[in-house]
């Protein structure tokens, strides 16, 4: 009777040894299954893939999971295009594209999916589904493919470029007819136009803006081939040996599709249309005026309604399609408001030049209150301190405190100059008491307005001062340049590196321009050839550079884009296929054959940041299988970790 009455006990007591043992054998965190990353399964189509005589207003696909239809009616391209978008839906598990007209007859329609279809959940993507369907008795079969890239970098586009086909050959298709075949660019640059009909076609690329996929020229990008299009498909037999006991070989092969991808170069067409941009008088006495495009001697300013003679100074930028105009006469700048007839060049209907005017009202008023403020902080100053200073502009330099042994002294005037005498500026070593002038040869920019330039042989790791005496240089408002000392220190020789190339195969003027290693190109020293040999770039900082060459074919020591107009294509680039990391005290020599690539081909690499980031990569791992290995120790069912919690 004791042993029955302290049964439930007992019971109890085991069930909770057994709770206890078993929570201590299992530790952790419950466990998760894995992350779904199987796109979905096409499962069944209507009509089927490749049919013929297709009639219906709408196909049907259908996969395995639900799907999320978000991007597809943004990245979906149906070919050739439709007048109206169609209406996508889903049922169930059912992608629908309905359509919204009628299709054409005894056409091949082709629809690029790309990536746009994925599952609900983890929204894996199907990689490039394409389908297809025709609405006659044949099925074409034909393709055209290739990549795009900017012509200036050989980069592809951030946005997918529209490929366009036209069986119209004449100029003016792109411009202004639906083509009869279309396609989209990835992420690469590539493309593929299929299920095309025999025939011969233009191809063209265009950064199709407005979407209304004709070519808009000065506002969108073009790229165009310099042959028509011609697609074929050959096939190719191979008799399988392989097979026996047959009466007959195993017939298989290939389908061979010509013409071989094409590499075509986007550019922006330089179409001139000239117009004013802004106008603005940005103090009394400097007006400046923006135009879209160039107006080099052609840009004249008269006074409306005021008689003046030599009262402006022109400057204009590098482009010259900014202009700086300096009123010198202080009797005209000292109204508030100026009215001015622009004349400059424009075209006709025809595409020739004329004249054309504009009337514009300057208008510049000075701030009342600040004025008098400041006239009466003057008049309290010369009460006290005797008659007002006179007024005098500083120098603007490019001067520190370190100077490259490659280095420019530059010298800038806020105004333009009347004069400036040179003998009153001196360059000496700092430790020289007797200030023995250094020879010196200061030169006016023809480039950068009011700047004032001069090289020297520098000793490296050596200490100079500039001086320039008060009143050395004078702007043509009668103001005196005040006086300026600066002192610097050259750089150790040592520090710098230098980059060689042998150049070989060059054909025709070549620009070899030093990069930043940054997406922007900046252009941090350029020299030119005209024929096979060595090129030097000295006293280079420690760091990483791209290298690059323009094919300057019309020797004009730039770079141009090309012309559809002219059937010109955009001028070649080519780059050094690796980052060069230049080290201090260091020199490079590299090699390049400068043969024309016909595939544009850019791939530079940095494998200094590919090895920094294997081993960051090599490091993730590690901690991951670490991290695994510590909590497969207290999975369920590790008899391990349980016996040795059971011990406690």
């Amino acid at each position: 009777m004791k042993l029955k009455g302290k049964l439930p006990f007992l019971i109890v007591t085991a069930l909770a040894w057994v709770v206890i043992v078993s929570s201590c054998a299992n530790i952790g965190q419950p466990v998760g299954g894995p992350r779904d990353t199987v796109p979905p399964v096409l499962l069944e189509t209507n009509p089927e893939y490749k049919a013929l005589n297709f009639n219906k207003d709408n196909i049907r696909l259908t996969f395995n999971e639900y799907l999320q239809t978000d991007k597809i009616s943004e990245i979906l391209v149906i070919s050739p295009p439709l007048e109206k978008r169609p209406l996508i839906k889903t049922k169930s598990k059912t992608l629908i594209i309905q359509f919204n007209e009628d299709l054409k007859d005894s056409v091949t329609y082709s629809l690029d999916f790309k990536n746009a279809i994925v599952d609900n959940n983890e929204q894996n993507p199907i990689e490039n589904l394409r389908f297809s369907f025709s609405t006659g008795p044949e099925y074409d079969s034909l393709r055209v493919a290739g990549r795009v890239i900017n012509s200036f970098n050989l980069e592809p586009a951030e946005e997918p470029s529209l490929l366009v086909l036209h069986s119209n050959l004449h100029d003016s298709a792109v411009f202004r007819v639906r083509p009869d075949y279309i396609a989209k660019t990835d992420a690469e640059g590539l493309f593929m136009i299929d299920n095309i009909a025999p025939g011969t076609y233009n191809l063209f690329a265009i950064n199709d803006m407005n979407n209304d996929l004709l070519y808009n020229e000065g506002a969108e990008e073009i790229a165009f081939l310099d042959t028509v299009v011609v697609p074929e498909a050959h096939f190719h037999e191979e008799l399988d040996t392989l097979v026996s006991g047959v009466d007959s070989m195993l017939v298989l092969g290939h389908t061979h599709f010509l013409p071989e991808p094409f590499y075509m170069r986007f550019f922006m067409e330089d179409i001139f249309e000239q117009y004013i941009e802004s106008t603005e008088r940005e103090s009394r006495n400097k007006c400046l005026f923006l135009f879209n495009e160039s107006v080099a001697d052609t840009f004249t300013v008269k006074l409306i309604g005021l008689e003046a003679q030599d009262w402006q100074l022109f400057e204009y930028n590098k482009e010259k399609d900014s202009v700086l105009m300096w009123i010198t006469d202080t009797m005209v700048s000292r109204f508030d408001s100026l009215n001015m007839e622009l004349a400059y060049y424009q075209l006709d209907s025809m595409g020739e030049p004329y004249v054309h005017q504009d009337t514009v009202l300057m208008y510049f008023a000075d701030k009342k209150e600040e004025e008098k403020k400041k006239k009466r902080r003057r008049d309290d100053e010369q009460e006290e301190e005797g008659p007002e200073p006179i007024p005098q502009f500083y120098w603007q330099n490019n001067l520190s405190s370190t100077m490259e042994l490659n280095g420019v002294v530059q010298l800038v005037t806020p105004e333009p100059v009347r004069s400036f005498d040179f003998s009153m500026l001196r360059l000496y070593l700092t430790e020289d008491t007797l200030k023995t002038a250094l020879p010196v040869s200061l030169q006016k920019d023809s480039v950068k307005h009011r700047t004032y330039s001069f090289t020297y042989k520098w000793e490296s790791e050596t200490d100079y001062t500039l001086e320039i005496d008060s009143a050395a240089c004078t702007n043509i408002f009668g103001i005196t340049s005040q006086a300026l000392t600066k002192s610097f220190t050259t750089r150790e020789e040592d520090y710098y590196g230098s980059l060689e190339f042998s150049f070989t195969s060059v054909s025709m003027p070549m620009i070899v321009q030093i990069l930043k290693n940054n997406d922007d190109e900046e252009v941090l020293r350029a020299k030119t050839i005209s024929k096979d040999g060595s090129v030097l770039f000295e006293y280079l900082p420690p760091e990483k550079y791209k290298v690059k060459v323009i094919y300057d074919a019309n020797g004009n020591g730039k770079w141009d884009g090309g012309s559809f107009q002219d059937k010109v294509q955009p001028e070649r680039v080519a780059y050094v296929q690796e980052v060069i990391k230049l080290r201090s005290n260091w020199s490079e020599s590299h090699s390049w054959d400068l043969t024309l690539d016909p595939l544009f081909s850019k791939n530079i690499r940095d494998k200094e940041e590919e090895e920094r980031k294997r081993k960051e990569a090599l490091e993730k791992r590690q901690k991951e299988e670490e991290q695994e290995r510590n909590n497969s120790m207290f999975k369920p069912g590790n008899t391990t970790s349980g016996s040795n919690f059971q011990r406690m």
